[in-house]
């Protein structure tokens, strides 16, 4: 194919398209006039079909021009009130779907004893420090230096989240540098016994020895004390708390000590020791008995059907935040964690359960300076629990046992102290309940509807359908058309090249026949050869 014919062929595709696009322009422009005319004959069958007058109304040329027009605008406001109101039930919906009320039949009630967190003030085996110094430092009791690493012992023992100051004196000392904290207090920590009895005989109550932010103490009856082990442990598999059914039996837990002395935290069995509202000192031959009331706030099977963001709390077996198990008092001591891990590129021996390097003294002294975690109780933020159980201090009785001679003296190794709490029974609780649920907001919506547009979800659905097909059908004429009209204006451009082509195969032949007769006369009238010897 020559060059000249490709741009002939070129030139004539433009021009076929560019007269395609002015026909297509030229029916669009054309149908404008008819569009009105069709669209009055849509609403006109849409009205008839959903039994909305007003739409027929709008469009029936029978009547005034004014009372169509009013017509118009009461739909035009009926529309804008459902969609408004419509609005503002889903933002409820989305912003706050439950309600807290008072539950007052009591007779029924089972409640959970709360759980109690043991630390004990001397709690170091001074047998094992010696044998740890020697094997990690090969200290021993007869070096200058045994009293200076026995001072570093009791300091990490002893220390707390809020108390620290005495470990970061160790700072400077590159001894310490690559001593894992936590695994040194498992290894010179002094185990201890309580003798655990409770209403229920048959029942065991749970104790374990955990890691808190109060250092290592005991946990009993706390099933979520059960994570701050550092093992992965499932919700389903966690030990139950004592409980007991109010008015019908004396719920209490007694706990007996030997030889020892400590500080008790009373909380919820399933939250961690985080607060200081129910602390009991418990000192040497003490006889404490203390009664609590609680608030119980219990939540509604369908609650679980909305989302986190909509109820604004979390379900204890939700995993949230990090976290498998969820309590408020373990996230925002996972918050806490993470804060000293973002400042000083190192978690406190306190959270075995939060991924990081482990800090050594020279870790606290940065966080001391940081003077951490006073300002990081006052930025993390953690959502409550579906399920709350608090408990207060009522009343609490305290015995002590005097010791008056040297007799008893040397008998006061038996002696023992003892803590005893028990429950008031409780006349109110709280309930967590979906007062707008997903039903709710369909059946608002549906009262909208009917309300202001006076249709039903099958008037929308005929609705629907008729604008559609109307709408289908028009586009498919109109491709028709277009397709119809661009075949004809093909058609015509070939029709037109070929005659071309004929045309031009025509003179080509013409002027081959010209030239030949041209040379046959030049031929003619050559003069003859002279032929030289």
């Amino acid at each position: 194919m020559s060059k000249e014919r490709v741009l002939l062929w070129i030139r004539g595709a433009a021009a076929r398209t560019l007269r395609g696009l002015l026909a297509l322009l030229w029916l669009v422009l054309a149908g404008c006039g008819r569009y009105f005319g069709r669209l009055r004959d849509v609403v006109a069958q849409a009205g008839a079909e959903t039994g909305l007058l007003a739409l027929s109304l709008c469009v029936n040329r029978s009547i005034h021009l004014l009372e169509r027009l009013f017509w118009l605008a009461v739909v035009i406001s009926s529309v804008i009130a459902a969609l408004v109101l419509s609005r503002l039930q889903l933002e409820r919906y989305f912003s706050s779907p439950t309600v807290i009320s008072v539950d007052r039949d009591y007779r029924g009630w089972n409640g959970s004893l709360p759980a109690v967190t043991l630390c004990y003030y001397d709690h170091i085996d001074s047998f094992k420090a010696n044998e740890y110094i020697q094997e990690v430092w090969n200290v021993s009791i007869i070096d200058e230096d045994y009293f200076y690493f026995m001072d570093f012992l009791y300091a990490v023992v002893n220390a707390t989240a809020g108390n620290y100051a005495e470990l970061a004196k160790f700072a400077e000392d590159v001894r310490f540098d690559q001593i894992d904290l936590y695994e040194m207090i498992q290894r010179v920590d002094r185990p201890f016994e309580q003798v655990i009895s409770s209403f229920d005989a048959g029942f065991q109550v749970h104790v374990q020895r955990v890691m808190t932010e109060r250092g290592a103490c005991y946990a009993i009856n706390s099933p979520m004390s059960t994570v701050l082990s550092g093992q992965p442990v499932a919700y389903e598999l966690m030990p139950q708390p004592l409980s007991c059914q109010y008015g019908k039996q004396q719920c209490y837990i007694r706990m007996d000590l030997y030889e020892s002395t400590g500080v008790l935290d009373v909380h919820s069995p399933f939250e961690v020791s985080a607060t200081e509202a129910n602390i009991v000192a418990l000192h040497k031959s003490d006889e404490i008995t203390a009664s609590f009331k609680v608030l119980e706030t219990v939540a509604s099977k369908n609650l679980r059907q909305l989302s986190v963001a909509q109820r604004k709390c979390v379900f204890n077996n939700e995993e949230t935040s990090n976290l498998k198990i969820y309590s408020k008092s373990l996230c925002l001591a996972r918050c806490r964690a993470v804060m000293a891990l973002e400042m000083c590129n190192c978690v406190p021996f306190f959270y075995p359960y939060v991924d990081g390097p482990s800090c050594n003294p020279a870790g606290f002294e940065c966080l001391l300076d940081f003077k951490w975690p006073i300002w990081a109780l006052h930025i993390c933020k953690c959502p409550s629990t579906c399920t709350e159980i608090e408990y207060t201090m009522q009343t609490v009785k305290k015995s002590s046992w005097g010791v008056k001679n040297n007799e008893e003296v040397a008998s006061s190794e038996t002696a023992t102290s003892s803590f005893r709490w028990d429950l008031i029974p409780p006349k109110v609780r709280m309930r967590r309940d979906v007062v707008y649920s997903f039903e709710d907001l369909v059946v608002s919506f549906g009262g909208v509807l009917a309300l202001f547009v006076g249709v039903s979800v099958m008037g929308l659905v005929e609705m629907v359908h008729v604008l559609v097909h109307n709408l289908l059908l028009d586009v498919f004429t109109l491709l028709r058309l277009v397709w119809v009209r661009l075949r004809r204006c093909w058609r015509r451009d070939d029709h037109k090249r070929e005659a071309n082509q004929h045309h031009h195969a025509h003179a080509h032949a013409r002027l081959h026949d010209f030239n030949e007769r041209l040379s046959l006369a030049a031929t003619a009238e050559l003069p003859p050869f002279d032929y030289v010897n």
